[in-house]
């Protein structure tokens, strides 16, 4: 069977931020997908888990950490790497027994589930610590970004993992658009109202 080649046509996002942000929000999409799907699609979705976190976990180990390292000059903010490179570990060895089960294992649901809380864990730590630390260095992190977005689709490309859109953004309608609607609307009901009128003095009209 060919393997699948990942597709560039996804716009990758601007910088390393954005798009490490946006795995973190596939790979929360595809966990929730799990909870509810049946055991031949738990399968699969804990495949993608797998394959998914794994070139994540790559890309940032080769490409980022090293680059936050020599960037970040408070030993607190290094020692946030060191803890990510850390925790990659655990991760890792959590997704090893996930690729060494199946569903009609008895532990299996218990460890992508443990795996789920793991990367929630460490991902709040990046986005509300990590990240935040990186912004405020001379790092070029569209440049970073750049080479994470490379090295990301030709090691999906190696391993034959399809990519997938990111999940779509919940759009909230605007207050703009919201008014023109209730105006519209009022609109319409007003007119309603002129019409009714205007038959009831038709038909008094008619009688007399």
């Amino acid at each position: 069977m060919a393997r699948a080649t990942p597709s560039k046509a996804i716009d990758s996002p601007r910088d390393a931020i954005a798009l490490l942000k946006q795995d973190h929000r596939t790979v929360e999409a595809l966990f929730d997908e799990f909870e509810d799907a049946d055991e031949p699609e738990q399968s699969r979705l804990a495949e993608r888990i797998c394959n998914m976190l794994n070139v994540h976990a790559q890309i940032e180990e080769e490409l980022l950490y090293p680059a936050a390292k020599q960037a970040l000059e408070d030993e607190e903010e290094v020692e946030l790497v060191s803890e990510a490179a850390v925790e990659h570990a655990s991760a890792k060895d959590l997704i090893a027994k996930i690729e060494g089960m199946t569903p009609d294992d008895e532990a299996f649901k218990a460890t992508v589930k443990v795996l789920c809380e793991y990367v929630k864990h460490h991902v709040k730590e990046e986005e509300n610590e990590l990240f935040p630390a990186l912004k405020k260095t001379d790092l070029d992190l569209k440049e970073i970004g750049t080479q994470l977005a490379e090295r990301k689709f030709a090691l999906m490309e190696e391993m034959g993992i399809e990519a997938e859109e990111p999940p779509a953004p919940t759009r909230k309608k605007s207050a703009r658009a919201t008014s023109r609607t209730s105006s519209s609307k009022a609109r319409q009901a007003r007119a309603g109202s002129r019409s009714k009128a205007s038959a009831r003095n038709s038909g008094r009209a008619a009688r007399h």
